[in-house]
C-alpha cells in the first residue's frame, strides 16, 4: 500500500484526540494527539452504610480514616505533590467525595481559582454561600467537610459542582462518579440508584508503557459489585473520547447507545489514549509520510490491558471482562488494536468491532512488504473463536486495487479504508467466517473519519456481537 497523501497523518493522529472541551466541562484529562487541531432518607442511609460497613469489614475505620485524611491535609507543610498525591490515593483506593457515613469530605485542586470558592450541590440546594471551602497551604487545594445531617436531599443521586465568585461554577474532575447535563459536566456525591453512571481513575502509572492514562468505566442503574458476576462487559479504547459530549466531533455517546439499545446488563470500560497512542495502538513500526517510522508497541498496550487494566476492573466491579461475555471495540488505530487483540488472544474476547480501522498499517511505507498489515497477518489464525465486526465510510470510484504490489489495497484518496476494509472482510470470508454469524461488515458511504461518524454506527456493532453471542456470564 503506497501512502497517498499527507492527509493519512492528519487523520491516523486525530484519531481519538479529544477537543478542548464544551464550557463548565471541568479538567479534563491530557488529550492524546499533539496533531489535532483541534439524602438523608432511608435510601441514601443505606447506600453510604453499605460503603461504611465495606470500609470497616476491610479493617478500616471510615471515621478514623477520615480524621487521618483531614490531619494530612491540614499540616502547614503540605505541598501540591503531598495534596495531589492524597487526591490520587483516594480516588483509585476509596472514591471521591469520602464519607464516613456522618460526614463528606470534598477536595479538589484548582489553579487560578477564583475568590470565594464554595461547594455547591443539591445537598445545600446550590447555596453559593453554604459551604465555603478552606483554602490549604498549597495555595492551589480548597477543601469542604460536610455533615450529612445538614443535607436538604440525599447524597444518592445528588450533584455537585465547585464555585468561585462572581458566577464560576466549575465541574469537580476529581469526582470519582460522575456524569453530564445540559450545564456540562458535574459530580455525584454518590452515585444514584436509578440512572446508569460513570467513573473515573486517574492518571495509571504502567509498567509497560510510560505515559499515564486514566481508566474509565460506565455502569448500568442499580448496579452493586455484587451484580458484576452476571453482567457482560464492554472494553473501548480512547477512553476520553467514548463519553465525554464534549469530545471532538461530539464523542461517541456509547452510554446513550447502551441505553437506547437495552444493554442494561452491560458494564463498559475504557482506558484513555495517551501522548503514545500511535506507539500503543500499532503491532509493527511504519512511516505514514514524515519519513520517520514510528509506532509497534501493541504488545506492550496488550500487556497493560491485561496484567493491570483488566485485573483492576475485575477487583473494583466483580465483572468478569473475559471470553464470550466479553466484547471489545475500538476506532481506526483503536480498531486496529482491537483486531490485533483477538488475532493474538483467540477466544479471550467473544467479539470485536473494529471502527474505520487503520488495515493499511504496515503497508504505508513503500519500502514495506505487506507482510505486517492485519489482512495478511490474519490468515496465519486461520478461523478464529472470537466475532468480528468491521466497517468503515469513505468510498471510491473504480475498482479497488493493489497498486502498488503488496498484497494491500488502497483507497484511491485515502478517506477511509474502504478497500482494505473490504479486502479485510473478504479475505476472513475465505476463512470460512460466516456473513452474519460470525463476521459482519458494514459500509456508511461517503462517512469522514470521526468521531461523528462512529457514534452513528456504535448501535449496529453492538448489535452485531449481541446476535454473534456476545451474552452474559
Amino acid at each position: 500500500m503506497r501512502f497517498i497523501g499527507l492527509s493519512l497523518l492528519g487523520l491516523l493522529a486525530a484519531c481519538g484526540g479529544s477537543s478542548p472541551g464544551a464550557p463548565d466541562s471541568g479538567a479534563h484529562d491530557a488529550t492524546v494527539d499533539a496533531t489535532r487541531d483541534a439524602a438523608a432518607d432511608a435510601s441514601t442511609d443505606a447506600g453510604v452504610d453499605a460503603e461504611v460497613d465495606a470500609s470497616t469489614d476491610a479493617g478500616v475505620d471510615p471515621s478514623a480514616r477520615l480524621d487521618a485524611l483531614l490531619a494530612r491535609l491540614s499540616a502547614s507543610t503540605l505541598d501540591d505533590a503531598e495534596a495531589d498525591a492524597i487526591l490520587h490515593e483516594v480516588a483509585w483506593q476509596e472514591r471521591w467525595p469520602v464519607s464516613d457515613g456522618a460526614r463528606w469530605l470534598f477536595l479538589t485542586r484548582w489553579d487560578g481559582a477564583p475568590a470565594n470558592v464554595s461547594l455547591v450541590s443539591d445537598v445545600n440546594a446550590w447555596d453559593t454561600t453554604a459551604a465555603p471551602a478552606t483554602i490549604l497551604a498549597t495555595g492551589h487545594h480548597y477543601l469542604v467537610v460536610l455533615s450529612a445531617a445538614d443535607f436538604v436531599s440525599p447524597a444518592i443521586g445528588a450533584k455537585y459542582k465547585w464555585f468561585g465568585s462572581p458566577d464560576v461554577y466549575r465541574a469537580p474532575p476529581e469526582a470519582t462518579a460522575y456524569g453530564y447535563d445540559d450545564f456540562g459536566e458535574f459530580g455525584w456525591v454518590a452515585p444514584p440508584t436509578d440512572a446508569a453512571w460513570l467513573e473515573r481513575f486517574p492518571a495509571f502509572a504502567s509498567a509497560h508503557l510510560e505515559d499515564t492514562r486514566s481508566f474509565r468505566a460506565r455502569l448500568p442503574a442499580g448496579f452493586t459489585r455484587a451484580a458484576g458476576p452476571s453482567m457482560r462487559t464492554l472494553f473501548l479504547h480512547d477512553g476520553q473520547n467514548v463519553f465525554d459530549p464534549g469530545a471532538a466531533y461530539g464523542g461517541w455517546h456509547v452510554d446513550d447507545a447502551l441505553a437506547a439499545g437495552g444493554y442494561d446488563d452491560v458494564v463498559a470500560l475504557a482506558v484513555d489514549n495517551a501522548a503514545d497512542r500511535m506507539d500503543a495502538y500499532t503491532p509493527v513500526p511504519d512511516d505514514i509520510g514524515g519519513g520517520t517510522r514510528v509506532g509497534g508497541r501493541a504488545d506492550d498496550y496488550l500487556a497493560l490491558l491485561e496484567d493491570e487494566a483488566l485485573p483492576f476492573f475485575r477487583a473494583r466491579y466483580g465483572v468478569t471482562a473475559g471470553g464470550p461475555s466479553f466484547a471489545m471495540m475500538g476506532s481506526s488505530l483503536g480498531g486496529l488494536i482491537s483486531l490485533d487483540f483477538a488475532l493474538t488472544r483467540d477466544g479471550e474476547a467473544g467479539c470485536v468491532m473494529a471502527l474505520s480501522s487503520s488495515l493499511g498499517w504496515g503497508a504505508y511505507d513503500a519500502a514495506f512488504s505487506g507482510a505486517d498489515t492485519m489482512v495478511r497477518r490474519w490468515p496465519t489464525l486461520g478461523h478464529g473463536a472470537t466475532a468480528v465486526y468491521v466497517d468503515s465510510g469513505g468510498g471510491v470510484t473504480g475498482a479497488c486495487a493493489d497498486g502498488d504490489g503488496d498484497g494491500v489495497f488502497e483507497d484511491a484518496d485515502q478517506t477511509d479504508g474502504f478497500c482494505v476494509t473490504q479486502q479485510f472482510r473478504d479475505a476472513l470470508l475465505g476463512l470460512g467466517y460466516g456473513d452474519g454469524v460470525d463476521l459482519f461488515y458494514a459500509w456508511d458511504p461517503g462517512a469522514p473519519h470521526n468521531e461523528g461518524s462512529w457514534r452513528v454506527r456504535v448501535p449496529g456493532a453492538l448489535d452485531a456481537c449481541a446476535s454473534a453471542g456476545w451474552s452474559a456470564p
